[in-house]
């Protein structure tokens, strides 16, 4: 069996637009302020993704190899514009749907997030090579008919019209070819023995896995309204959102004489 057939039956086992925070969208018992609260709780996830695949791409011997996700982190990257990064867009997509950055800041970081961002790093930074790339590979491609999905609920609800609808309309199509990039290092690997298919069906499974959890995650706990008393970065590791920089600890009080 080849990679891709492999790919095409996860998929099909997996069915991410049957996941009950898209059923939730399409059916109506997703409201706005809901569906906007777990969108912030997703660009913290945004934020975080491309970092995990800097580090995979470190990890691969050759130079031809690594340019394969390295283009990937410059797209993140607004491919040297910070106005077009993934980062920028998604807060562009927020402001349009009434979020400000203060008002973005002033959220707490999920743990559920938190934990979907810990377990890519890890595993891109101390787990199989091959099993990294078909995990990040098939978030890629998942998130690209989940993009249209989205898109496509949030002109129906009348929250945004199609003009406005930035970040989704271009992930549509990016992210296909981003996964595209990834499944195309996985073909001579999986092809190549046992071994080979075992890692990339795992990082296959892992990412389906992971990545529908989080939008169940996200769906169970859409009311949550959590804050919290700091701002800048959710950690030193995350690197928070553009613009912002993490708040002081002021110093102690001087000792009194006496």
């Amino acid at each position: 069996m080849k990679v891709r057939e492999t790919i095409r039956q996860i998929k099909e086992r997996a069915r991410p637009l049957e996941n009950p925070y898209f059923r939730a969208l399409r059916d109506g018992s997703m409201g706005r302020d809901d569906f906007v609260e777990t969108q912030v709780q997703f660009l913290f996830a945004v934020v975080f993704f491309s970092r995990p695949m800097a580090v995979l791409a470190a990890r691969l011997p050759r130079p031809e190899l690594r340019w394969e996700l390295l283009e990937n982190v410059h797209d993140e990257h607004g491919r040297g514009d910070m106005a077009l990064s993934h980062e920028r867009t998604f807060i562009q997509f927020l402001e349009r749907l009434g979020e400000d950055r203060a008002s973005i800041d002033r959220r707490a970081l999920w743990p559920e997030v938190r934990a979907f961002n810990t377990l890519l790093a890890g595993l891109c930074l101390m787990d199989d090579v091959l099993t990294g790339l078909a995990c990040l590979g098939v978030i890629e491609d998942l998130f690209s008919g989940i993009s249209a999905e989205i898109g496509s609920a949030v002109v129906a609800r009348g929250w945004l019209p199609g003009a406005d609808l930035v970040h989704y309309r271009t992930h549509e199509t990016l992210d296909e070819a981003h996964a595209e990039a990834f499944y195309r290092l996985l073909e001579a690997p999986y092809a190549s023995g046992a071994r080979g298919r075992y890692e990339v069906e795992q990082g296959l499974e892992l990412g389906a896995s992971v990545f529908l959890r989080l939008y169940e995650d996200l769906s169970r706990h859409r009311t949550r309204r959590w804050l919290r008393e700091v701002g800048g970065p959710h950690s030193h590791a995350s690197g928070g959102t553009l613009g912002t920089v993490a708040t002081p600890i002021p110093p102690p009080p001087p000792a009194r004489a006496g």
